[in-house]
């Protein structure tokens, strides 16, 4: 009779977990990765066009290094947690001039993207994404900021 109530324990804090996962409406995808897309836009008139050393973990992953020369891209799979929005990438980025960390996938800011595609162009001033609010704009964090600095248009 024990096992019984707690087995329905574990149901239940099961059941309310999915349930806080939830929101509006919204269906659970259990094995929908998420695709972190790096692009180098690094440019100016002083430094030309540099390349652009990536490196990327969370708590339990350790990606490889990667040197990007310009226009080049670094991407990078995984599976959010879908019961808590705890997912955390975070990257380290340098070159010549530069040497930063940014937060690039927090599960709770970038939930789903586009469609579970997170597209980042990595620029002097900072990383710019695409916010998923309806509107798509642009928004760019300054260096070592938690908010968005300012919108700025990147050429592709």
């Amino acid at each position: 009779m024990d096992s019984i109530w707690k087995m329905m324990r574990i149901v239940c804090w099961v059941l309310i977990l999915l349930g806080e996962h939830i929101k509006g409406g919204e269906s659970i995808n259990f094995n929908k990765k998420v695709t972190v897309k790096i692009v180098n836009k690094l440019h100016s008139s002083k430094i030309g066009y540099p390349a652009l050393t990536v490196h990327c973990r969370d708590k339990l992953h350790d990606l490889p290094q990667v040197t990007l020369k310009y226009n080049e891209v670094f991407s990078f799979r995984f599976l959010p947690n879908i019961f808590a929005a705890v997912t955390l990438y975070y990257c380290h980025f340098q070159w010549p001039t530069g040497n930063y960390h940014f937060d690039i996938y927090v599960q709770e800011r970038d939930y789903d993207c586009n469609d579970f595609l997170c597209y980042w162009k990595i620029a002097e001033y900072g990383p710019c994404g695409t916010i998923y609010d309806g509107s798509n704009s642009t928004a760019c964090f300054a260096w070592g900021k938690a908010l968005p600095a300012k919108n700025f248009t990147l050429s592709s």
